[in-house]
């Protein structure tokens, strides 16, 4: 079957609806190729006559293109990748008590990247502004630019506003004269900014302050003033690495946390955010292959 050779026909579609024959968008109709007008007229959405303002450009300029692009694609590859990578594997809970630096690191430099390649590449495709608001192609190109700003403006403030608050303790950490921590008192023991570092496992509560792998409170991607119980099943060890810890008491999950009202911030702008990611995919998908 893959060696077979295939037939393909062209369909009458575009010259039935415009009245234009084959040369009015190709250089060659046997070979297909788009000519100016072909391009207009594909960046118009279909519409004859085309608006235009599809800039054309030399085969140097397409190298430089085609590099700007590559940037492009990795840059917002990395991003959304962290996103979903983040948002739906971790859960939001993971950053909710201070933002995760390496992730942070690679959101801000890919959307930066993002940025300015998408400023070169919209600006090697278009001659004016105004085809943003002119053709569908424009249009649906300007609603990517929406999200994208959207998403920036959102970023800006979870770092800027959001994240230092994260790190503030909501709790002052205070063993309970009975020794039972619940999922409130044990949360002010997050190992942070020198304060002594707690995890549940079942029905116990462990120390892990000053030891080598739980710096700053983390573990991994596993927090110290949580609950480890449902997590340490899917570690590459088991429960008897917690035979030489300190045993500061019992634990009860039947309180939970309440949530500040940064976190719950948090919670909505990170939700948010990943419902963006879905709604660029889409904007692209249909700027690629719907219009």
């Amino acid at each position: 079957m893959l060696l077979h050779p295939a037939v393909l026909s062209a369909t009458p579609e575009y010259s039935a609806s415009t009245g234009q024959g084959c040369k009015a968008c190709h250089t060659d109709p046997m070979a297909g190729r788009l000519s100016v007008g072909g391009l207009e007229f594909a960046a118009s959405g279909y519409v004859w006559p085309p608006e235009g303002g599809y800039r054309v450009i030399g085969p140097m300029r397409k190298t430089v293109r085609l590099a700007v692009g590559l940037f492009h694609i990795v840059a917002a590859f990395l991003w959304f990748g962290t996103i979903l990578y983040v948002h739906i594997l971790l859960r939001p809970a993971y950053a909710e008590k201070g933002l995760p630096k390496g992730e942070m690191g690679i959101g801000i430099v890919s959307m930066g990247i993002v940025g300015v390649t998408g400023i070169l590449l919209t600006a090697s495709r278009i001659k004016g502004m105004d085809v943003l608001f002119s053709s569908p192609w424009g249009i649906v190109l300007s609603l990517k630019m929406v999200f994208y700003l959207i998403m920036v403006s959102s970023a800006v403030f979870i770092v800027v506003f959001v994240g230092p608050r994260l790190k503030k303790p909501g709790r002052t950490e205070a063993i309970p004269q009975s020794c039972v921590f619940d999922p409130l008192t044990l949360s002010a023991f997050d190992g942070m900014d020198g304060r002594q570092g707690f995890i549940a496992y079942k029905r116990n509560v462990y120390e892990v302050t000053g030891l080598k792998l739980w710096k700053s409170g983390r573990h991994v991607k596993h927090a110290a003033g949580t609950d480890l119980t449902e997590v340490l099943s899917n570690a590459p060890h088991g429960e008897e690495k917690l035979n030489g810890l300190r045993v500061i008491g019992s634990y009860d999950i039947s309180g939970k946390p309440e949530k500040t009202v940064y976190q719950k911030m948090f919670y909505f702008i990170a939700y948010m955010n990943l419902g963006i990611v879905f709604l660029v995919l889409i904007t692209i998908a249909y700027w690629r292959w719907g219009i």
